[in-house]
């Protein structure tokens, strides 16, 4: 990945992901509500490997040009010794 003076430049990933329903069994040593053992129907979505449904794993290679604020703190003129975080 090439950035360019006077940019911003980030990577990003986008996992394939896949949907599994089933039932969740669970075993208690002793009863819970009067019961060793409860069933739970549920629906979970997780990661899949690459090719799941025909879909790949994707990564996306950006870059914009820096805000005036980001060059300012970037400047070999600051007059402050900091490094430039973005928060979120």
């Amino acid at each position: 990945m090439t950035v360019k003076p006077g940019e911003v430049g980030w990577i990003s990933r986008a996992q394939v992901m896949q949907k599994v329903s089933g039932t969740w069994q669970t075993h208690y040593d002793d009863p819970k509500w009067g019961h060793y053992y409860w069933f739970v129907p549920d629906v979970i979505t997780g990661p899949a490997p690459n090719g799941t449904d025909g879909q790949s794993n994707a990564v996306v290679v950006k870059t914009r040009k820096m805000a005036d604020e980001e060059k300012q703190s970037c400047s070999s003129r600051s007059s402050e010794d900091r490094a430039f975080v973005a928060e979120r």
